[in-house]
């Protein structure tokens, strides 16, 4: 019998959680590792040797006696076995349940690696992981440093030795070290983990680069959440930031105690911080920081990143560009104060008012809230449109619908591929309230935990598989398809879709794909697909509770099913 419970995350959720905090992991193994290789390991029940990872295949009966020791080269996810998930490959290279293999663990185990294709990842230094994209081996911890071109293509193998922090790449701070001596940014290899990785030390003499954002940036001596007010209770953005990441601080307030001192420091992008935990140089008030005004924002505005290039307008209309492409997507702007207008994207009504004049749609700038900001002011008393509610969400007035084929694929991809920043954490049940939009997640005895045990999906706001499905084919026709779920679209087509795809070959951009059989032979995932190139498929999606939203290749050996839009 296996030690510990085994939770099987059944739709878009896996066996394996959220990463602990940053400083534990972090912190260099204080007893010798096992050798990350093929293991040996006792049998608790007489097994067969399979060829394929399903319970159906019984190539060589009884080949493994209860009691008789097997060699495990590699371990893979696959269809559900008594309760896991996870499947070992045999020196006989044949499958087995890891569930009766007596390894030590109710996952995956440390000391052996992940298959690749089906078969053990060859050797190296430190911890075998694929590569989700085709990267570069850079000599430093910098996106423009391209020292080995294309070191590592996509789909490959690469062994990690360590890992630290850096500058943002792509979403994350967390880089890399491969046993090449090269840095790889940590977003594009499938450890399992959004953020740091259990198995692995952190560099060891390595400092972590402060990002130039400005003359505000401190550095966080704790993993710290991202709380949307001032409350300890909060944890809108969990693990926001990292041990060690310097925080760019926008303005300080007085707030309830939090670990021993009341002053808080709002972020640039929009979060709450104890200040206990940022190293400002001072106990108190920092004098290089400015008071925030009414709990938000400084006396200038409150600077947020934007999620698209924006226009900035003259007046609150979508048909208004007086300065096209004035905020490029990335860049920082500071808001003044904030107003009803006419609606924009998602059904929002809100709009913001830059230090420049101009208006901008709320809907691209990473406020942290799909509402209005506590704290900064309002421009004017503009009342919400017709059918307007108070959150800014307009369920009665979806995005217009796209008058072509082509213009709704490009529409779906594009509302998906925003989510990857706008809601980037993997949220079980979120995406599924009464209208389309995130919502927050929920534990529900089976799904949403990390490998603790402990709820996760509470303390976020954002989408699972089938709501983020949903949210961006609804942004594409204007039409909710319900509050479904894999299964349901795999047992109704839903009407938005005139074709059903039966092949691989004839995916096209913008397909919502039913993918992972489980052990009822029914789908436990959905993605849509963003690119086709040649017999590479690249989709975007919510893998899961430790892995946030991304765009990412398509394992084409999961397809079950396919729907194309009218």
């Amino acid at each position: 019998m296996k030690s510990g419970p085994s939770r099987l995350r059944k739709i878009c959720a896996p066996l394996v959680g959220a990463a602990a905090l940053f400083i534990a992991l972090f912190a260099a193994p204080g007893t010798a590792e096992a050798a990350v290789g093929p293991h040996s390991y006792t049998v608790t029940a007489t097994l067969d040797g399979r060829t394929a990872k399903d319970l159906n295949n019984h190539a060589y009966p009884n080949k493994y006696p209860s009691g008789s020791t097997i060699t495990v080269i590699c371990q893979d996810s696959g269809p559900d076995a008594y309760g896991s998930t996870v499947w070992d490959r045999t020196s006989d290279n044949l499958w087995v349940t890891d569930y009766y293999v007596k390894t030590g663990h109710s996952g995956f185990t440390d000391e052996v690696p992940r298959c690749v294709n089906g078969s053990a990842p060859g050797s190296g230094t430190g911890r075998p992981y694929t590569v989700s994209a085709t990267l570069d081996g850079r000599t430093e911890r910098d996106v423009n440093n391209h020292a080995y071109v294309d070191k590592y293509p996509s789909g490959s193998v690469v062994w990690i030795l360590c890992q630290t922090t850096g500058p943002d790449a792509y979403g994350s701070n967390l880089w890399d070290l491969t046993d090449d001596n090269l840095w790889v940014p940590d977003f594009y290899v499938k450890t399992g983990y959004s953020g740091p990785t259990p198995q692995l030390p952190r560099c060891s003499g390595d400092e972590v680069d402060p990002p130039a954002t400005g003359p505000h940036s401190f550095p966080v001596t704790a993993t710290l959440d991202g709380r949307s007010v001032k409350d300890v209770n909060n944890h809108a953005s969990v693990d926001r930031y990292f041990e060690g990441q310097y925080v760019e601080i926008s303005c300080q307030d007085s707030g309830p105690a939090a670990y021993g001192s009341t002053i808080w420091d709002l972020t640039a992008d929009g979060w709450w911080l104890p200040d206990f935990y940022v190293k400002t140089g001072y106990s108190g008030f920092s004098p290089a920081l400015p008071r925030c005004t009414s709990g938000g924002g400084s006396t200038g505005g409150h600077s947020y990143v934007v999620t698209a290039t924006l226009d900035g307008r003259t007046a609150k209309s979508l048909s208004n560009h007086a300065y096209p492409d004035k905020y490029p997507s990335g860049s920082t702007v500071t808001i003044t104060c904030q107003a009803y207008g006419e609606f924009t994207y998602g059904g929002s009504a809100i709009w913001d008012k830059t230090t420049d004049g101009l208006w901008v749609v709320d809907y691209y700038v990473k406020t942290g809230t799909s509402g209005f900001v506590s704290g900064l002011p309002k421009c004017d008393n503009t009342p919400p449109p017709s059918g307007g509610d108070p959150s800014g969400w307009d369920p009665g007035s979806p995005a217009p619908p796209s008058s072509t084929h082509q213009e709704k694929v490009n529409a779906a991809i594009a509302a998906a591929r925003a989510e990857i920043t706008n809601h980037p954490l993997y949220a079980w049940g979120g995406g599924h309230g009464a209208h389309p939009g995130p919502t927050r997640g929920y534990c529900d005895g089976i799904n949403g935990y990390d490998e603790t045990g402990a709820c996760a999906a509470d303390k976020r706001i954002g989408f699972d598989c089938s709501g983020l499905m949903r949210w961006a084919f609804y942004q594409a026709t204007g039409v909710d398809i319900g509050n479904v779920s894999t299964y349901n679209m795999y047992d109704h087509r839903p009407s938005i879709f005139a074709y059903t795809i039966h092949r691989v070959s004839d995916l096209q951009p913008g397909d919502l794909i039913l993918s992972r059989p489980d052990s009822s032979g029914r789908p436990a995932h959905t993605v849509i697909v963003s690119k086709v190139s040649g017999s590479t498929i690249t989709i975007i999606e919510a893998p899961r509770t430790i892995i946030p939203l991304r765009e990412t290749t398509f394992p084409t050996d999961t397809f079950m099913v396919a729907y194309r839009l009218a």
